[in-house]
Formats: structure tokens, C-alpha cells, sequence
């Protein structure tokens, strides 16, 4: 839609960002894994059948694992298949042409000691660690380096499995924790059981998760109030056994933004699949259904637990509603950390959220477009504006619209509308576009595609028997325009819409001390000259 951004990269981040051929003939509808993980060793083995449609015929198709792990083998219809590896990506030849709409399961077999996180989630990995009673505790967070640094599977963001099946084996004294919902568990004799859960939406691969340790199980349930919904949702709690009795009085608030959330964004989107809250030796990751927790039961100074609001938050913004290539994660992130403010805003008022808005306002760095480089896998970021100056986006798109009313809808209707499905970045300006009959094109290359903050030049002019307000924008693109509000009567908002020509509006009985713009709802700049 606009210019991107220029960068090199590696071949192995082109391999593992584009889409080739040999990924675009083949749709993933279902993974079904088996995994050992044995934490003594730091080792994983098992296997992943792959159950896939063909897009059109084809005989070769592209799978992604890392080099670290070592494939086995490769089978499809009771035969070892040909394949090569190069780097993280692994060629298979599927030994006959198979036929457009055709549906077909190959199984990957394979082992090895994936990489180990050294800062997760940001530095992604498993990590291998011991809770306070010595017991193995491990985690996995792998949404920087994708799922292929331990799961052989298609790992590009446009192709989410419908459904996903895990067996878990952990030491039979510990307990392993997966996406979805539990089936049935399994006892071996050789030390080991295993857990089958099960997840019946589609789900992105970095959102597929392991989680093993001595833990305690908390089950409550949830009713909506916001939703036709009958059955309760299942609310389950997996954390370490000496943290029970603290979990059930901390995961309390876990209602209560359910009850936002859905009266904000619309219905929980993972019902069949349950909610979960999974302990982990990291801060937190938003897995789909599962969510990763390791925020020590600490609530901010604004009262709440900021893992659990924005982790969960994410299960409508990333999990529900999903980019298709990394370029375009604000999709994720905005959406997410701007509902911490709605949070807030149900949990305290308004005023409070605006106050919130305004710590973040702080952490915005304009280092780069939040639109990255498409067409590769894009993680390193220079700043975190896809979170901070993503949810100023949105707070100046509300104000901007100024009908709270109109504004939930559209964010209920957003959700409906891309429902448990991928979006791009042009998809949700021509939304936005459609719901509301303004173009919002030049707002959002203003905001997404250059690091120019608009600037709100004015200057107050005496003329005699009146005053002028002269204004207009500068530093923005072409076509840019933007209501905003300012005080030109006494103790009044009302909204003037600069342009970059100045404009000019009388300002009768007036004093210019008390002209004001609102600046602390709009992500904008003011200068008097």
C-alpha cells in the first residue's frame, strides 16, 4: 500500500519470512503432536503429523525446523520420503504429484536439544528451570524465533492449523500443560505419563506451547453477561502447589475483565477451548487458550496484574484476530496494549485511562515506521511503538470519531468481522473506512508508515477589533488531515480541522489565554509561533 522500509537479511530470514511455492501449495488443517520432553537432558523427541489440502497439484513442499534438531525420518502413506535441509528449512519430495484439494497427512519424525531461551519471551526458546522444591519446571515462549526453533510445521503466520493435538510426556511426577482443552492422561511404565489436550480453533504456530512442573490445578468457571453464550466458560489455573492459595485469591480479577473484554471487544473467542493461566519461569506470553503467567502474583500501582490483562487481552487481538507477517504485528500489539486502557477505564473511569495513556505517551520513540519489511521474518525492532504509540493510534482514532458509543461497536465489530481469522494492515483501514464513510488512509500512513509525529502550528493574530486564529499541520504527509479539538470559545472544545494551508477562524470575545488544544487525547505535537 505505501513504501516499505529498506533492510538486508540473511537467507535464512528470507527462507523462513517469504512465501515460496513450496509453502503456498499446501494448507496445514491439523497438527497432531507427540512430544517427549525429558528435562534431565534438556532433550525433546517425538513426532508432528501434518494433515494438509492441497492448494493446487504440486510434489515438493518446504517444512521449517531448526538445524539444531535432527530429523529422523519423514512418512507419508507408509513410506520414508526424499527430503534436503538447508539451514532452518527442510525440502520435501513427496515422491508422486498430488492433486489440487486433495488431503493428506505426512508425519515428521524428529529430536534434538532446542535452542534455550536466555531472556524469554523476548529471547525465545524452552527454559529449563527448577521451581523452589527442586522440582523440573519448564516453559516455552517462541514468538521471536518461531515455533520451527522446536516443531517441524509450516511456520509462516498466513497458515494457522484449525485444529492441534497434543500428547504431552513429562516425568510422571509433574504435570504437562498444553493448549485447549484436557482429554486424557496416560501412564507409562517407564516413568513417564502423558497428557492429551486438544485445541478445535485455529490457532498460530508461535502460540502452540509446552508447559511442565509440580503444579497445582484450579478450576472455576465463568458466565458471560455480554453474550447469548449458555454454557460457562472454563477457567482453569495451573500454577506451582506452594502458590495455590495465593493464585485463587490473585486470579480473582480474571472475571472481572472477562466481563470487560467482552463488553468491550464482544465474546471470549475461544470458548470450546477454555481459559487457562499456566505458571511459568518466564514473565508471560499470550498462548492461545493457555496463557503463560509468571508475573509473581504482583499487581501494578494502578491496581491489577499487568500480565493477566494484557496477556488475556491478546486472545482477541493476535490469537482471534491475527496478522499475516510479522511487518505488520501492531496489529497484535496495539490493539492489546490499548486494551489495558479499556481496562482501566471499566475498572476506575475514563479520566483514570486517560492518566494511564499518559505514562505509556512516555515510552513512544519514533526510532522507526511501525510498519516493518514484509516478505521476511522481522522481529528486531528499535523501539516498542508497535505497543505505545500503536495504543495512542487508537486513542486519537476514538477521539478523533468522539462517539464512544459508535467507537465500542467498531471494536465489537472489528473482532466479528476478522473473527478467529488473519487481517492485514489494509483490511483494517478499509474497515474503518466502511464503518465510519471517512477515508482514513493518510491517518494511518501518518501514524504506521513514517515516524513523523503532526505537529499543531498556530499562532493568535490581533487585527484590530478581533483576534484570528491562524493553524495548520506540519510534518505530515500529503493529504494528511485530522480533526482535533481546541478551546476557541470560553471553556468549550470544539473540533477545528487543520490541513497544511493555514486556515484562519475569527476568535470574537476572546481571550487568547485560554485558547487550548487537547493534546492529551490526540497523538500530536503543538507549537505557537
Amino acid at each position: 500500500m505505501f513504501a516499505q522500509q529498506k533492510q538486508s537479511f540473511s537467507k535464512a530470514e528470507y527462507q523462513h519470512g517469504k512465501l515460496t511455492p513450496l509453502r503456498t501449495c499446501f494448507d496445514v488443517t491439523k497438527y497432531e503432536i507427540t512430544i517427549k520432553v525429558e528435562p534431565d537432558k534438556k532433550i525433546i523427541s517425538g513426532n508432528n503429523a501434518i494433515t494438509f489440502k492441497a492448494v493446487n497439484d504440486f510434489k515438493k513442499l518446504q517444512l521449517d525446523l531448526f538445524s539444531v534438531m535432527q530429523i529422523d525420518s519423514i512418512i507419508f502413506n507408509n513410506k520414508k520420503l526424499l527430503f534436503t535441509r538447508d539451514s532452518n528449512v527442510t525440502f520435501v519430495d513427496m515422491g508422486t504429484t498430488l492433486k489440487k484439494n486433495s488431503i493428506h497427512t505426512l508425519t515428521v519424525f524428529y529430536k534434538g536439544n532446542p535452542p534455550i531461551a536466555k531472556k524469554a519471551p523476548w529471547d525465545g526458546g524452552v527454559v529449563w528451570a527448577k521451581d523452589s522444591n527442586g522440582f523440573d519446571w519448564v516453559g516455552l515462549a517462541c514468538e521471536g524465533l518461531g515455533a520451527s526453533c522446536w516443531l517441524p510445521c509450516k511456520d509462516h503466520l498466513t497458515d494457522e492449523a484449525d485444529t492441534m493435538v497434543m500428547h504431552l510426556i513429562v516425568p510422571e511426577n509433574l504435570t504437562g500443560v498444553s493448549n485447549g482443552k484436557l482429554l486424557s492422561t496416560q501412564q507409562f511404565e517407564n516413568g513417564f505419563k502423558q497428557f492429551n489436550w486438544m485445541v478445535c480453533n485455529p490457532i498460530n504456530n508461535y502460540n502452540i506451547t509446552i508447559n511442565i512442573g509440580n503444579y497445582a490445578h484450579i478450576h472455576d468457571v465463568y458466565q458471560s453477561k455480554y453474550n447469548s453464550t449458555q454454557k460457562q466458560l472454563n477457567l482453569d489455573y495451573y500454577v506451582l502447589k506452594e502458590n495455590e492459595e495465593i493464585a485463587k485469591a490473585h486470579f480473582q480479577q480474571v472475571k472481572p475483565m472477562l466481563d470487560c473484554f467482552e463488553l468491550r471487544f464482544g465474546v471470549y473467542p475461544f470458548w470450546k477451548d477454555g481459559y487457562k493461566l499456566v505458571e511459568t519461569p518466564y514473565w508471560g506470553m499470550e498462548h492461545q487458550s493457555c496463557v503463560s503467567y509468571g508475573n509473581g502474583y504482583e499487581n501494578n500501582r494502578w491496581g491489577f496484574d499487568f500480565i493477566i490483562v494484557h496477556e488475556s487481552g491478546h486472545e482477541w487481538f493476535g490469537n482471534s484476530l491475527s496478522c499475516n507477517d510479522p511487518a505488520e504485528m501492531w496489529i497484535h500489539e496495539s490493539f492489546t496494549t490499548y486494551s489495558e486502557t479499556i481496562y482501566m477505564e471499566c475498572r476506575q473511569s475514563y479520566e483514570a485511562s486517560l492518566q494511564y495513556l499518559k505514562e505509556q505517551r512516555q515510552n513512544i520513540q519514533n526510532k522507526q515506521p511501525i510498519i516493518g519489511p514484509y516478505d521476511v521474518y522481522f522481529h528486531g525492532r528499535k523501539d516498542n511503538d508497535i505497543y505505545y504509540k500503536g495504543a495512542w493510534i487508537l486513542q486519537t482514532l476514538r477521539s478523533t470519531i468522539d462517539n464512544d458509543e459508535k467507537w465500542f461497536k467498531l471494536m465489537r465489530e472489528l473482532n466479528d468481522t476478522f473473527l478467529r481469522s488473519n487481517v492485514s494492515t489494509e483490511q483494517i483501514i478499509q474497515f474503518f473506512n466502511d464503518k465510519t464513510g471517512r477515508r482514513w488512509d493518510q491517518f494511518f500512513k501518518q501514524y504506521l508508515y513514517t515516524t513523523q509525529i503532526p505537529v499543531f502550528e498556530y499562532k493568535i493574530i490581533d487585527v484590530g477589533k478581533r483576534l484570528e486564529l491562524h493553524y495548520r499541520w506540519a510534518n505530515t504527509v500529503k493529504l494528511f488531515e485530522l480533526p482535533i479539538k481546541v478551546i476557541v470559545t470560553k471553556e468549550k472544545y470544539d473540533f477545528v480541522t487543520p490541513t497544511r494551508k493555514w486556515q484562519v477562524l475569527d476568535l470574537n470575545f476572546f481571550n487568547p489565554d485560554d485558547f487550548k488544544v487537547q493534546s492529551d487525547r490526540f497523538l500530536i505535537e503543538v507549537k505557537k509561533l
